[in-house]
């Protein structure tokens, strides 16, 4: 043990990947709490039929705001990873209006379709008015989004994780709790306040991302449309593993009630707990893989992916286990009728198990050239996510939603897995030697 922990601190990387990682994974959890809150207002206030409506809301948001952002967020990364391109603000903004345009023109086609949606896609009536407030906030996510990429790009941590997701929650619940105690509420008070949060959260990104540049440029000599040609495969892969996350959400919405959905997403917050040091990890690993494989140090470029494996299995497995003996009391938390989730966090909580099994296989891919590699993995999976969706969950409902989301989620991390070994001699996967 002695041994373990000398070689870990006496390796920089290694410091760096657990220092800011835990930052990181702070920042993280302390979202997800606020979200928590949130929720739990929201199932306090006016039952788990509006949770079902605001989840698929934030659907909306999720999966338009992915093809807006373009893949610029991602393909920030190898980019600020060369050292000439450290201040170039003038790339950064043009390519963060145009995915503030490109954005705010998905949202208009959402809003245009809002009715034929609300009726002849889902057969809710009500979901009308919460599109409309959806395609209002669907810019300013992306906006938060891209700087949030700047901000890991430049391995400013505590930013990156701030804007990603804490800040969005955290901005929404002041603006919920004003409106709830302050004025009077209604059923669309949540989804007024969520646009609130991420307007500010915008202009406050935006601001942040100003002062990162020693200098501020209108003009650069990289050209941001080739920029964007480089970052398309990403916007894919992007689009896909976010399809792969909402599909379920989808679907449900078709064929079960309003209620259900709800149920299944507070089933599904819980189980993204399990997948926060991923995420916390990641947010580390990126920059580090994208500058040693640039630099060809392969040596260097197996042993952190190595080291980070098995850290985020370790923390994975421990906090799977730990909802498998609380997961009654939890989902209680949010009321009895959340009691009914239990099979279904269960069966998210494996599969985000086989996703911590895997490693940081899509990262890994895209920050060592083989984006298009990765987007075709990731395409396959979503085929059999939208085909396995529509075969069970009208016959299991939400418990076949959840088996859906494991089996692709299962494919698509060890093919992956498999293709680093076999193709570029990278173990991604945990060994259990």
């Amino acid at each position: 043990m002695k041994r373990i922990i000398k070689k870990i601190f006496n390796n920089e990387d290694y410091k760096e990947i657990l220092n800011k990682g835990f930052s990181f994974l702070t920042l993280r959890l302390g979202g997800l709490f606020l979200g928590y809150i949130f929720t739990f207002l929201i199932a306090r206030e006016y039952g788990a039929s509006v949770v079902g409506l605001i989840s698929l809301s934030f659907t909306f948001i999720m999966c338009i705001s992915i093809f807006g952002r373009l893949g610029i967020d991602v393909n920030l990364i190898p980019f600020f990873s060369i050292e000439s391109n450290k201040n170039d603000s003038g790339l950064f903004f043009k390519v963060l209006l145009k995915a503030f345009i490109f954005s705010s023109l998905l949202a208009f086609i959402l809003y245009f379709f809002k009715g034929e949606i609300a009726i002849n896609i889902f057969n809710k009536p009500q979901l009308e008015p919460y599109i409309i407030w959806s395609a209002l906030t669907i810019p300013f996510w992306t906006i938060t989004l891209v700087c949030a990429g700047l901000f890991r790009s430049l391995k400013k941590n505590t930013l990156f994780a701030f804007f990603n997701n804490p800040g969005r929650f955290l901005l929404t619940l002041l603006v919920f709790l004003l409106f709830l105690y302050g004025l009077a509420p209604d059923s669309l008070t949540a989804i007024k306040a969520h646009f609130y949060g991420i307007f500010v959260l915008a202009i406050l990104s935006v601001c942040f991302a100003f002062i990162q540049f020693e200098t501020i440029k209108v003009f650069s000599e990289s050209n941001s449309w080739s920029f964007l040609r480089e970052a398309f495969p990403m916007m894919l892969s992007g689009v896909v593993i976010v399809f792969l996350g909402w599909t379920d959400t989808f679907v449900l919405g078709i064929y079960e009630t309003d209620d259900t959905i709800g149920i299944y997403n507070v089933a599904l917050k819980i189980a993204t707990l399990t997948s926060f040091s991923l995420q916390a990890i990641n947010s580390i690993l990126a920059p580090k893989v994208a500058k040693y494989y640039k630099e060809s140090n392969n040596s260097e470029l197996k042993k952190i992916v190595r080291f980070a494996t098995k850290i985020n299995f370790i923390i994975t497995l421990i906090v799977v286990l730990l909802i498998f003996l609380f997961h009654e009391f939890l989902l209680g938390l949010f009321g009895l009728e959340f009691l009914a989730g239990g099979t279904v966090l269960l069966i998210l909580c494996v599969g985000q198990l086989v996703n911590s099994l895997s490693g940081s296989v899509g990262l890994i891919l895209q920050m060592t050239g083989h984006q298009k590699i990765h987007q075709n993995i990731v395409l396959v999976a979503l085929g059999i996510n939208i085909i396995l969706n529509f075969i069970l969950t009208p016959r299991y409902g939400a418990v076949g939603a959840a088996i859906a989301t494991l089996i692709s989620m299962a494919f698509w991390n060890i093919y992956g897995a498999i293709y680093l070994k076999r193709k570029m001699n990278i173990v991604s996967y945990f060994n259990f030697k």
